[in-house]
């Protein structure tokens, strides 16, 4: 057999010989061998054809919204998620500011108050979990981290604006127990074991659908693992997770709250409170889906 040297097919396949015994190191190279550590190559061997990069399938509603979102179609199902997500989910932490000054703020990033006192903060977390809204849809299809959790925890508290009587609040796990309301909920020190086994156990499932998201969903309240924002990332990661796996995502309004929180509260004993209140919000999203595949129809009608 004729043979030639790295140096040679290098110079044959205009590449370095680094890359050639990369080749050889792989074993693209079929009969290539090596002695003394000097790799050998048939004479009449070709160069490796170049790996196809393995591409992630999106779902098509989570392509759907990231393509909104990357073209700046707001106009669209993106839109109505971002006000929506952040409005509700604000609304149940508290947030005072109303449906349209979200809109308005996402919009213009204006805030009309007809004399209001509003808190600087509510306005500056209501812009940040519109960033968030965006980090779960980069994020979407990857497995479920305390990475993710800390980016989301970070960004929603960016920019905080507190008097300077009040400490601002801080970053990181909680470093005190959750009071008892809350039930049982791990001491400060096992927060990250216990965000770990939820995470790991979750992932090693084998189907993932509305139930088991659920699951999560409450699992990551019990730990309760920040002083502040629980509620808000653990509806995000609720849609996250609906969008990763093709199940319907829903919306959680304010006038659900108590119903929420008791299906959270009553959950090991009795699933059927929370699921109800959560199905309820899937058809509500379902509805709006209708509609904007209505309204995109009209449009391409009238472009026509």
């Amino acid at each position: 057999m004729k043979e030639m040297t790295v140096q040679e097919a290098a110079e044959k396949w205009a590449v370095t010989e680094r890359m050639v015994r990369h080749y050889c190191d792989q074993g693209r190279i079929p009969k290539a061998y090596q002695v003394d550590g000097v790799w050998f190559l048939p004479a009449e061997a070709e160069k490796p054809a170049r790996k196809k990069r393995e591409t992630v399938q999106l779902p098509r509603l989570l392509k759907t919204l990231i393509k909104q979102r990357d073209t700046g179609r707001y106009s669209g199902l993106y839109d109505y998620l971002q006000i929506n997500m952040v409005y509700s989910s604000s609304r149940m932490a508290s947030n005072r500011l109303t449906r349209n000054q979200v809109e308005m703020l996402y919009h213009a990033d204006k805030i009309l108050t007809n004399g209001e006192a509003l808190k600087v903060n509510d306005i500056i977390e209501v812009r940040n979990h519109f960033l968030c809204v965006d980090l779960i849809l980069t994020e979407a299809m990857k497995p479920l981290t305390q990475t993710l959790v800390n980016q989301l925890q970070a960004r929603l508290l960016s920019e905080g604006c507190r008097h300077k009587r009040h400490a601002a609040m801080p970053l990181g796990y909680r470093r005190t127990a959750a009071p008892d309301k809350y039930g049982k909920t791990p001491p400060p020190e096992e927060i990250s074991g216990a965000l770990n086994r939820l995470f790991r156990e979750y992932e090693a499932k084998k189907e993932i659908g509305f139930h088991e998201i659920l699951d999560l969903h409450v699992k990551f309240e019990q730990i309760r693992p920040f002083e502040d924002c629980n509620g808000r990332i653990g509806r995000l990661l609720m849609l996250k997770e609906c969008l990763r796996h093709e199940v319907m995502p829903f919306i959680l309004d304010d006038k659900r709250r108590g119903g929420y929180l008791e299906g959270i509260r009553s959950w090991p004993a009795e699933r059927g409170v929370l699921i109800d209140v959560c199905k309820e919000a899937q058809m509500r999203f379902e509805a709006q889906l209708a509609l904007q595949g209505l309204l995109e129809r009209h449009v391409q009608c009238l472009t026509v």
